[in-house]
Formats: C-alpha cells, structure tokens, sequence
C-alpha cells in the first residue's frame, strides 16, 4: 500500500487564523511530522509540528505576526501558500500550493452586502461576478501547481474590488 497524503486548508472567518486538517493515510506508523509553511511575502518558510490526523491550527501569533499571545491577532496575508510535509521516518515528499482568500473574501462579502441597497446598477452584480470568477480561477491554478497564474489572477480581482470598493 501507498502512502496517501491528504491536507485541506479549512475556511476561515477570522483571518487571524490558519487551519489545515489532514486526512492522510500512512501504511507505516509515523513516529513525528513537521511542516514548512511558505507565506506570500516572506523569503523563509516558518516550521511547525505538524499531527497527523488533526486539524493544525496555526495563528498570526505562531508566524510572529503579533507580538502578544493576549492582543488580537493581525490578519494573515492572502497569497499563495506553500506546504511541505516531512515524516519520521521518511515517507517521502509532500508539496501542495493553496490560495488563501480569507482577506479579500471579508471585503468582498462587505460589497455583496452594500449591493442591494446602495446600488441599482446591474453592472456591480457583473464585477461581483468576475472577481468571484477570478478568484476561482486562482484558486484552482494554485491547486495546480501554477503559482504564477494563481498570483495573476488573485492581483486582477483584487485590483477590481479596490476600484469597487472606491467608486460605490
């Protein structure tokens, strides 16, 4: 049998917060894993224990991000972020990309919200729409591996919703 890696980033509504589940299967016991987090922005990955079997719960306090376990905690940056697990022993190497929309997803439910009341213009469901469309899209090109265009497509719906947030 295979080893069978599986990692989910789950949703999160408070951006402070990183939350990966893993629903791996490992034919041999694994004794301990760690995991390297590439965040958007910073040169070196940070290093965690990474359990096996749990969601791993992660926070702007682990990255130092914020300085105080008792402040809030600061947002996380959006960006395509990269995973890499390692296991003792060694079962070999897991790389995965992912998208994290936790910030602009915020900004953008704000806009939906104001929608209905502060516009009658068709043309502000239609960029709603495409900066949904785009992010989609990023999403999955991340999810493919292809961080550039995930990255290009992320800056094109953000750049959108900072002209709509502007303009209504």
């Amino acid at each position: 049998m295979n080893v069978q890696r599986n990692q989910e980033v789950l949703t999160a509504t408070d951006c402070g917060f990183l939350s990966i589940l893993d629903t791996s299967f490992y034919p041999v016991p694994v004794d301990s894993a760690t995991i390297s987090i590439g965040v958007p922005g910073y040169d070196n990955p940070f290093q965690f224990v990474f359990n096996l079997g749990e969601v791993n719960i992660y926070n702007s306090y682990s990255f130092g991000f914020t300085t105080s376990s008792t402040g809030d905690f600061s947002a996380i940056p959006d960006g395509v972020y990269e995973f890499n697990i390692t296991t003792c022993p060694d079962t070999g190497s897991s790389q995965k990309f992912h998208l994290r929309t936790c910030n602009i997803n915020c900004r953008l439910a704000v806009q939906w919200a104001k929608y209905p009341e502060c516009c009658e213009d068709e043309k502000i469901a239609y960029y709603l729409d495409k900066i949904e469309f785009l992010l989609k899209g990023a999403e999955a090109n991340a999810e493919l591996c292809n961080v550039a265009k995930a990255t290009e497509l992320y800056r094109k719906a953000d750049d959108l919703l900072r002209r709509l947030e502007s303009d209504c």
